[in-house]
């Protein structure tokens, strides 16, 4: 089976570790499904990306390559084309029998084109129970949705520590994702942890977009944090296995405050490894840990996050235990089942 996907930019994001997790699934479950995903634009992590595939030896299951503008590729070689809330390419794809609409976004405004999608649409997939609700409440007449939720791979199930793995004094809280304050809500992230900046026995790590950023630094000096803290711009594809195993070698937990999510890929990893989270209170947040509020803090209340980390801190081992039960809905064998489900009801569309 062959199948392209089209989505607009390459980056260090979620879509390219989604793609990854999917084509790593598909070859450990034998499925005979080859992934080409073209992209219209390189935000600096298409060469990353491609070496990733190689080393990783995914490329009889995964092809990744730029678009040309001059050409667009034959969709009627595939037996489906996904397009992953690209809505630049419609007039080209307005002819193709087997064109499905990926959504993923969790910016309201970016997700308007669903109000207009073209007739050839055959349905719309997306990665939580939680978005597809959120998505039927916005729009009308959608056409059939299906969930298909992001799986994990089993290098994150695998992590286990060691005493010697341990290369910090401090318990790290932790943070990935981009720095931004519009639905990631980076800021109010900060502000909890500077309620732990006189602790010696916390530090912080913050991987995201946006790292390098003048304002940030100032911010996190103000706040008393610099010079504990971890700090990148990004990690490539091959490294957030082992950023989550330095988190959980050090007993450290997630912060994720996250206002809007399509899915929480990150703490889905996370979570699968044992490593304890604190989720903002959001619907897909919530689906990640079956709804236990122990691991979720509502929006805007930074003393109660303060106090629930200290309490899951206290309570690592049992925390730990507890999140990776949840983890176990993110298996490869659980894509699988809803792959196959979308293939029999499409079958039965046909």
């Amino acid at each position: 089976m062959k199948i392209l996907v089209i989505y607009q930019l390459c980056s260090f994001g979620g879509v390219e570790r989604v793609l990854l997790n999917r084509a790593k699934t598909f070859r450990k479950y034998h499925q005979n499904v080859k992934i080409s995903v073209g992209y219209l634009h390189d935000y600096g992590a298409l060469a990353s990306f491609q070496a990733y595939i190689h080393i990783n030896k995914l490329d009889e299951y995964l092809l990744a390559f730029l678009i040309e503008q001059e050409t667009f590729p034959d969709m009627n070689q595939y037996d489906f084309v996904f397009n992953i809330d690209t809505p630049q390419v419609f007039a080209q794809t307005h002819h193709a029998r087997n064109i499905f609409v990926e959504c993923h976004t969790s910016i309201v405004q970016n997700r308007q084109y669903l109000r207009a999608l073209p007739k050839n649409v055959r349905g719309l997939l997306v990665p939580s129970n939680s978005f597809k609700s959120i998505l039927k409440e916005e729009f009308e007449l959608l056409p059939p949705i299906s969930v298909l939720p992001n799986p994990v791979t089993e290098e994150f199930f695998d992590i286990s520590v060691a005493t010697e793995d341990r290369i910090y004094s401090a318990i790290p809280l932790a943070y990935l994702a981009r720095l931004d304050d519009e639905l990631k809500n980076f800021s109010e992230t900060a502000r909890i942890f500077e309620l732990f900046a006189n602790d010696r026995n916390i530090m912080f790590a913050i991987v995201g977009r946006g790292a390098e950023d003048a304002n940030l630094l100032h911010d996190l000096e103000d706040k008393m944090m610099i010079g504990k803290t971890f700090l990148r711009s990004q990690i490539d594809f091959d490294a957030v296995a082992d950023f989550v195993k330095i988190i959980k070698s050090h007993r450290g937990i997630l912060v994720s405050s996250s206002r809007a999510e399509s899915f929480g890929l990150s703490a889905a990893e996370f979570i699968s490894a044992g490593v304890p989270v604190l989720l903002s209170n959001i619907g897909s947040h919530a689906e990640l840990v079956d709804g236990d509020d122990k691991f979720l803090y509502p929006v805007g209340e930074i003393q109660l996050a303060r106090d629930k980390i200290t309490k899951l801190l206290h309570q690592w081992d049992e925390a730990s235990q507890a999140v990776k039960s949840y983890g176990e809905k993110f298996s490869g064998a659980s894509f699988i089942r809803a792959w196959q489900g979308f293939l029999k009801a499409q079958a039965n569309v046909q």
